[in-house]
């Protein structure tokens, strides 16, 4: 995948209004955490990544995905 994580989830928020508190619950996370992210801080657990990428796919489905 060429996009950033905080890119990702950027696109979701901007697709979805979701908040930062919504995202977290989406992913199972904190809004900390997903705070941070949004900041470019993209040290995050690797099932958070998973969780954003799925997502991603979901609430963006115009947007380009990596080939398998």
């Amino acid at each position: 995948m060429d996009k950033e994580i905080s890119t990702l989830l950027r696109e979701i928020k901007d697709a979805t209004g979701w908040t930062e508190m919504r995202i977290a619950r989406a992913l199972g996370t904190t809004q900390p955490t997903v705070s941070r992210i949004l900041n470019g801080q993209a040290d995050c657990k690797i099932a958070t990544f998973h969780a954003i990428c799925a997502l991603h796919a979901l609430k963006c489905p115009f947007a380009p995905q990596a080939e398998p």
